[in-house]
């Protein structure tokens, strides 16, 4: 017996595992209690050594070699919790905080500094170079204690399957659930202590009506009573004593293996579950309630068919291919039609209103791209107005923009030149800025000591003559100057800073303002 003083209070625990079970156990975001204030003795061998080691977690230093000490806390383990009367229990058969210790004694595998000082030397004569007991090496003791785990208890350090298709899982609450699930009997002192702390439960979301409503034990497959709470609980609908029958019933003819999708429309067939319900549409209000030409209303109408079409065809493959279950089906085709009747006219009068003030650059950028962009708007034009710009080609469809506009050939042309030149201008603005900034954000130091940004470095060259740019190999590298012809003097610039640009993109409109001039 090993009693636990910490401050004024004491518990008792039978095993040194569980008195680290004890120690460790998450205290629902309570402070841990200081080192110092801790006190553990058993109640025949003494006082034992509680530390603190990284991580903050607490370790106990009983007096012994490495094997004896892990032989004595598994031998506790195996005679005070797992093995009474003969019986290996499972882990729903073992109250919370006794699996709780056998975890904490399978965690020495791993983490034996929890129980023994690590960066001491053992003090038995049998580990300093060869344990006489194993046939060579040092001795591992990852290998001892699961390796006694499998002769004691017959199965790992994570405990025995909770179920044949699963991973071995050594968090009590999933066995419990999955035995309860089973409809296997689970002591009621054990299932309170999940009924009066759901906090022990919040990863297994389907264990609380296991444990409310004992009609459910036992009466469904793991696959239908996952589904089935997900299924409630998205409704935000109890699953009690005087529904579960209902419940049951409703999945009497789905397969075992079945998906949430066949759960859902069991329990909707049966008026188990309502429909999904839909937000009430806001009627359309302002400028954009209202087409503002006959244009607008033809756009409005085509976009508006392709979307709630693109919607409901969507929603019946995913519906043929049991993606969703009916009520999501529903729901989709209603939310389609919702969307179609909701839409308003900002984009059908944003087109018809560049079409009739025959604003060429927006239409342009409407109109011209290929044929498949903006399908439903060059449908509604060639409707309305007749202007096909579909079965055409790029230089038929740009013409006939330019004609729909009022332009003929030779101020088509006249535009496109000007438009061209605010483009070209338009990018070298862009670069510019681009490599201000970029240069601004580096430092060059002056010989005699000033210290400028890149810019500025860039600025004072070009306003002291420097006009000229160079490169030069030196080895694999390419290196960069400014020039200045008439003093054939240079300064260095640097591509990745952004000052050979920045001085690129300076001097080209040195360059253009001259020839203007």
């Amino acid at each position: 017996m090993y009693v636990i003083h910490i401050g004024q209070r004491a518990e008792h625990r039978t095993t040194l595992a569980g008195v680290l079970q004890y120690l460790n156990d998450d205290r629902d975001g309570k402070a841990a209690p200081r080192v110092d204030d801790i006190a553990v003795r058993h109640v025949e061998r003494g006082a034992i050594t509680v530390a603190q080691i990284t991580g903050g977690k607490f370790a106990v230093r009983p007096i012994g070699t490495r094997r004896a000490i892990l032989s004595m806390i598994l031998d506790e383990v195996d005679r005070f919790i797992v093995r009474l009367s003969g019986k290996i229990l499972r882990p729903h058969e073992m109250s919370r905080a006794a699996w709780g210790a056998v975890v904490a004694a399978g965690r020495l595998a791993y983490f034996p500094e929890e129980a023994i000082d690590m960066s001491q030397n053992d003090a038995g004569p049998l580990f300093q170079t060869v344990d006489l007991f194993e046939e060579q090496g040092a001795f591992d003791i990852t290998e001892f204690v699961c390796g006694e785990f499998i002769r004691r208890f017959g199965y790992g350090t994570n405990g025995p399957l909770y179920h044949p298709a699963a991973s071995p899982n050594c968090r009590h609450e999933v066995h419990v659930a999955y035995a309860l699930m089973r409809g296997e009997k689970v002591r009621e002192c054990i299932i309170n202590t999940y009924r009066d702390n759901p906090h022990h439960a919040r990863s297994e979301l389907w264990m609380r009506p296991l444990i409310e409503v004992p009609a459910l034990r036992g009466a469904l497959p793991p696959n239908l009573l996952q589904a089935l709470c997900q299924a409630m609980r998205g409704e935000k609908l109890e699953i009690t004593t005087h529904n579960v029958g209902k419940l049951i019933a409703a999945l009497r003819n789905v397969p075992s293996d079945g998906t949430f999708v066949q759960v859902d429309d069991a329990l909707f067939a049966a008026g188990l579950l309502p429909p999904r319900t839909m937000p009430t549409p806001k009627p359309l209000e302002g400028e954009n309630a209202q087409p503002a030409t006959p244009l607008a209303a033809r756009i409005r109408t085509l976009v508006c068919q392709r979307q709630y079409q693109a919607s409901v065809d969507r929603a019946t493959t995913e519906r043929k291919a049991s993606s969703i279950s009916q009520r999501e089906f529903d729901r989709r085709t209603r939310a389609a039609a919702i969307e179609r009747d909701t839409y308003g006219y900002e984009w059908p009068n944003r087109v018809a209103l560049a079409v009739m003030a025959r604003n060429i650059a927006a239409v342009l950028d409407i109109f011209d791209n290929p044929k498949d962009w903006n399908t439903e708007s060059k449908r509604a034009l060639r409707d309305v107005t007749g202007v096909d710009l579909l079965q055409c080609t790029a230089a038929q469809r740009r013409r006939r923009i330019f004609e729909m506009c009022g332009f003929s050939a030779d101020e088509q042309s006249a535009w496109e030149a000007h438009s061209a030149i605010e483009k070209a201008q338009a990018r070298a603005d862009r670069a510019l800025e681009d490599a201000r900034q970029l240069a601004e954000r580096t430092r060059y130091r002056l010989d005699n000591g000033q210290v400028m940004s890149g810019r500025e470095y860039v600025d004072f060259c070009i306003a002291a003559g420097y006009s000229e740019l160079m490169e030069h190999a030196r080895g694999a590298t390419r290196r960069y100057c400014i020039v200045d012809p008439a003093k054939r003097a240079s300064r260095p610039l640097r591509a990745k800073d952004g000052t050979l640009a920045y001085a690129r993109a300076r001097l080209a409109q040195h360059q253009q303002a001259e020839a203007v001039a």
